[in-house]
């Protein structure tokens, strides 16, 4: 498993971060501005002093710097639990400076120990509100939310144990968030032009006067197919597009764990299967044999790091369409949504994402849930417990999700 990596929290890389968020926000960001809904902040100052894991949605790549933005707005320093691949980006310069503004470090879908212990130790000191985001993968999706994880409360309930057999019995609560991003005005001729940019790459020739809807479509079923032809999987005839999409995805994930040698049990969510096969990944090039090696062994060892170093994209393709859908857009033709799904499509043919303009961020604060008043409940039934408290706080993401929705002016993509 790859080293863990502490909270080295700096004051002065906080506050520095702190003093320069705004330049970040309109540079960095592309002009992103960040507001708290009426009510929020008092309903997050209620807490101010109490052990407290704040618990956001995952839409965007973003959420760090727009939780780090709430830390700034409250008066407030924040650690925050983080994938421990990101570390490793940049030759290890993101994870020096991460670590000093109060990151530390989880390997996802793994047992890990020094992870969940610091997790503990940080919500029994109460020196900082600790954020941690329950879905465990950038869900790409705005208007929902992917299956939480329940490892968010069991970690907390596990800290309230700590608590209790030190005779500490102030509360642990866990507050849901819900992070909301709109674009500030109308970008639909920056959404012609990015969807224009993937046709010409795939060389698509559409007629430009097509809707946007029926020109991305268009754009789908092409990936598809040449992704399909890739992987050497066939779909079923009449399969829908949803049919493909998940077989594809079935297939990717198939030909890794036969690679390396591994069974995915079947009940497992696609997503749990990338986490198993990105640790077996991880587990299999971070390991160091240099102390019994040989030469040649070393030699062979190398050859197949190169080689399997090559799987980590075929987990990034899998988690960029892990929550897409046919029918998403029909739902709904937001420009938000439409953005989403071109975000996704940029990232598989181009390596990245483009900017589509200004945005805003809202970010709404839930009822904080004091786990003391169902520990009871949990010593009695443990699985159950943290079940009902991690849908409580999905329910109310949700439900914050569509308040926020409903509120803001909308831009829709015209079909035509």
């Amino acid at each position: 498993m790859l080293d863990f990596k502490p909270p080295k929290d700096s004051p002065f890389a906080i506050g520095l971060a702190k003093l320069l968020l705004p330049a970040i926000l309109k540079v960095t960001l592309h002009d992103t501005q960040v507001e708290v809904v009426d009510g929020g902040l008092e309903r997050f100052h209620c807490l101010c002093g109490l052990r407290t894991v704040i618990c956001p949605n995952h839409s965007n790549h973003n959420d760090p710097e727009v939780m780090f933005a709430l830390s700034k707005l409250v008066g407030e320093d924040f650690n925050f639990l983080a994938a421990r691949e990101i570390f490793d980006y940049d030759q290890g310069w993101r994870g020096f400076w991460l670590q000093r503004l109060g990151c530390y470090s989880i390997v996802r879908g793994a047992s890990d120990r020094e992870s969940f212990k610091t997790t503990k130790s940080l919500i029994a000191a109460n020196k900082k509100k600790l954020v941690i985001f329950p879905e465990g993968e950038i869900s790409r999706q705005n208007d929902t939310l992917l299956h939480l994880e329940a490892g968010v409360c069991q970690m907390s309930f596990w800290a309230l144990d700590d608590l209790v057999k030190r005779q500490d019995f102030e509360p642990v609560y866990i507050l849901p968030v819900a992070l909301k991003y709109i674009y500030r005005e109308n970008i639909r001729q920056n959404l012609e032009a990015a969807l224009y940019h993937i046709e010409e790459r795939m060389c698509l020739r559409g007629n430009m006067q097509d809707p946007l809807y029926k020109r991305l479509g268009t754009v789908a079923d092409s990936l598809l197919s040449t992704l399909e032809q890739e992987y050497n999987y066939k779909p079923a005839a009449g399969s829908t597009r949803n049919d493909r999409i998940v077989g594809l995805r079935g297939a990717i994930l198939k030909n890794i764990a036969g690679y390396l040698q591994l069974e995915l049990r079947n009940g497992q969510s696609q997503l749990e299967q990338v986490r198993i096969l990105r640790n077996a990944l991880d587990d299999y090039i971070y390991s160091n044999g240099d102390e019994v090696w040989s030469a040649y062994q070393k030699k062979l060892h190398d050859e197949k790091t190169t080689k399997i170093k090559g799987f980590y994209r075929d987990l990034d393709r899998v988690l960029n369409f892990i929550a897409i859908y046919d029918g998403y857009l029909r739902e709904r033709l937001t420009q938000e949504r439409f953005a989403e799904v071109v975000d996704r499509f940029e990232v598989e043919v181009f390596g990245k994402s483009s900017t589509k303009g200004p945005r805003l961020v809202f970010i709404d604060p839930g009822r904080p849930i004091d786990l003391m008043l169902v520990y009871e409940q949990y010593r009695a039934n443990k699985k159950v417990a943290i079940q009902q408290v991690t849908d409580d706080v999905s329910r109310q993401i949700t439900g914050k999700l569509d308040e926020l929705e409903r509120r803001r002016p909308v831009f829709y993509v015209d079909e035509g």
